[in-house]
């Protein structure tokens, strides 16, 4: 769905047992698009807030990926309840959905041996009280720093309760 210049992707999975629940709402900029990940999304425990069911513990593996400017990133969430979160060492803080979120930056090696290269990780970690869950969202690439900026800005419009 296209909603003020940006295009609304609901991640949702459906379990056979527990039918389906919606991890969240992502809104990206127009050249920014959703692929699937190195695997499934998976649930093991779902609750419902208001009429939506949420993914109360969960994970997700995706691709976000800017055709036009050639980027890539590998985007993986994590799901848990409230009370199970951990803050990490967080260096910078930004607001995510209007919740106070904790983002760290990182760099680490990825690759064979003989053919190693520095990797980019940028980790969002917040609590959502409206839909009961701590959130983990990480992102990790060879883009440049202008696409994890600009990631992380459109973050600010997540639907998460």
């Amino acid at each position: 769905m296209v909603s003020n210049g940006f295009f609304e992707h609901v991640l949702e999975v459906t379990n056979p047992l527990m039918g389906s629940a919606r991890f969240l709402t992502l809104r990206l900029g127009q050249s920014w698009d959703l692929g699937q990940g190195v695997g499934h999304p998976e649930i093991t425990a779902r609750h419902e807030r208001g009429s939506v069911r949420w993914v109360a513990n969960g994970d997700f593996w995706y691709v976000l990926y800017d055709g036009e400017r050639g980027w890539a990133m590998e985007f993986q969430g994590r799901f848990r309840s409230v009370s199970a979160h951990r803050p990490g060492d967080a260096s910078e803080l930004v607001s995510v959905a209007g919740h106070p979120a904790q983002v760290e930056w990182r760099r680490r090696r990825r690759g064979l041996p003989w053919q190693r290269h520095d990797v980019r990780y940028m980790t969002v970690e917040y609590d959502c009280p409206q839909s009961d869950r701590s959130v983990r969202l990480e992102f990790s690439g060879w883009c440049p720093e202008e696409g994890f900026r600009e990631i992380l800005g459109n973050l600010a419009k997540l639907g998460c309760h």
